[in-house]
């Protein structure tokens, strides 16, 4: 027998053991409605704090005639406001610390960007079929990425809607929402469940593609229980969309 693994096992394939990581520390099963309740107090209160941006800043309300400037700060504030208050409130309440939540378990930067990647093909080609089938409908954010650019508003677009809004949704939705369900049901259903949610936060055009990163991105928490490396991922994937934009901007169309 080597030592360190059993005789007549063969070593674990590498992509396999990329995905694996260590057991995370046992986690307290969540109240459930203490937990519901914080998750949709601070949602509600981070909208509210967008739509007074908006209005105290005369920022229009249809996204597709946003500037980068409009949109970073939109973001901004939602996003900030939401990962801030829903820390404060499970903290306070449901006393969920930010360990449970997959904030210590090591990223895997590799895994990250190559999942990330591999969900902008994947959505490229979900989209190109959604097309054919029932015509073009791009989102307004991707409307609003094409008609403004400049290098100015790409780094905003990476910084804010590629690593920020990576780390809140992913934080959002898979470490608080994903989590919450998975402890009383099976990943099939907690990772619907969630996806679904993280769906309908964006247009209706996109709830086919993006109910699918969700799937892609529950599977992928609930293999390595990392936040950091859901994180990756999603920004990876916002950000190949971001640049792809500032460099083929018909892509959009």
């Amino acid at each position: 027998m080597e030592r360190g693994r059993p005789r007549g096992r063969a070593p674990r394939p590498a992509d396999r053991a990329a995905l694996e990581a260590p057991p995370p520390p046992e986690v307290p099963r969540w109240r459930f409605w203490p937990v519901l309740f914080s998750a949709i107090a601070a949602f509600v209160v981070a909208t509210v704090a967008a739509l007074v941006a908006a209005r105290a800043l005369d920022i229009p309300i249809r996204v597709d005639q946003l500037t980068p400037q409009q949109v970073a700060i939109l973001t901004g504030s939602q996003d900030l406001t939401l990962a801030v208050l829903l820390l404060l409130l499970l903290r306070a309440w449901p006393k969920v610390r930010p360990a449970d939540l997959g904030f210590r378990s090591p990223p895997a930067p590799q895994l990250g960007l190559a999942v990330g990647g591999g969900l902008w093909v994947m959505t490229f080609g979900i989209a190109e079929l959604q097309a054919a089938v029932f015509g073009a409908h791009p989102q307004s954010l991707i409307v609003a990425a094409s008609a403004n650019r400049s290098v100015e508003g790409l780094v905003l677009y990476l910084v804010l809607g590629a690593a920020l809004v990576g780390v809140v949704e992913e934080l959002f939705f898979r470490a608080v929402l994903f989590t919450l369900f998975r402890q009383r049901m099976r990943f099939v259903y907690a990772a619907v469940l969630s996806s679904t949610f993280f769906a309908l936060v964006h247009e209706v055009t996109a709830w086919l593609p993006v109910f699918a990163v969700g799937i892609a991105l529950a599977y992928l928490y609930e293999r390595r229980h990392s936040l950091w490396t859901n994180a990756l991922a999603h920004g990876t994937f916002n950000a190949i969309s971001f640049i792809l934009l500032f460099v083929l901007p018909n892509l959009g169309n």
